[in-house]
């Protein structure tokens, strides 16, 4: 039989021929080849996308390259060796080493009131460190971050929660303190206080810090819950004292600068005798 071909001509004097053959259009191989690698790469994209789950056989083969997988683990580990060991090995140490600083040097803090402002806003994050309290007692004028002592609890009608609170050391074991016609007295000075919110609506008979104790005020004066409610604070509720206001930027700081000045001043002793 002879074979009948199709001619297509391109229009143009340089155009070469174009040949079909009518077998090969009547077979329609190449079209089956076309649908069927269609339909592999529609299938991807499906499996890709979620569509559609992978056939028995492939989930049955990852099941098993993953059964396989933790089996190896499993022996190596009993023998001290594998991805699991080595991943134990790097996690843990700096695990350790990051738990140890925040429990035992320095750990973050934020202000949740206004307690302290304007010293400190609502969101303030700060670093609080817990070394100096083994070197020496609370200065005067330290921010300090402390547990509250139980007549904190009782007037508030509440059980111990693990509620942190921050204030100011304004004096402490030994020292006289008064709060007369606006003004904080310690051992009978005046102290100048440019940082508080405003000055104190209230008064404070004079009295003595006991021995082991502090005396802790908010730099908002007159919408702060401290020691001219609850009374003294013992030194051993103190957690540490804070050092660094880091957020947000534009209150970056850090936050000894009262604490330092009174002691560059000499306006009371740092340590006086109980």
């Amino acid at each position: 039989a002879r074979q009948s071909f199709a001619v297509l001509q391109r229009r143009g004097p340089s155009a070469a021929p174009l040949v079909r053959c009518s077998r090969c259009r009547m077979d329609g191989g190449a079209d089956r080849e076309s649908e069927d690698r269609k339909a592999a790469i529609l299938d991807q994209f499906s499996r890709a996308e979620g569509i559609k789950e992978p056939e028995a056989g492939l989930k049955g083969a990852a099941s098993d390259d993953t059964s396989a997988w933790w089996q190896k683990e499993l022996d190596s580990l009993s023998k001290g060796e594998g991805e699991v060991v080595e991943f134990i090995k790097e996690f843990v140490p700096t695990f350790a080493f990051f738990l140890a600083i925040r429990l035992l040097i320095v750990e973050p803090r934020y202000i949740p009131s206004l307690s302290m402002f304007p010293t400190l806003d609502i969101n303030d994050q700060l670093a609080v460190e817990k070394i100096s309290k083994y070197q020496h007692p609370p200065r005067r004028g330290e921010i300090v971050v402390f547990d509250p002592p139980e007549l904190f609890w009782k007037l508030t009608d509440r059980d111990p929660d693990g509620e942190a609170l921050i204030k100011r050391v304004v004096a402490v074991s030994g020292d006289t303190i008064q709060i007369s016609d606006g003004a904080l007295y310690v051992n009978g000075q005046r102290r100048d206080e440019p940082y508080i919110n405003e000055a104190p609506a209230y008064e404070l008979p004079l009295q003595r810090v006991p021995a082991g104790t502090v005396f802790v005020l908010g730099d908002n004066r007159n919408h702060s819950f401290d020691s001219h409610y609850w009374g003294f604070l013992p030194v051993k509720n103190i957690i540490g004292h804070a050092v660094y206001s880091y957020w947000p930027p534009g209150r970056i700081g850090g936050l000894d600068g009262v604490a330092d000045a009174l002691e560059a001043a000499a306006a009371i002793s740092p340590f006086p005798a109980s």
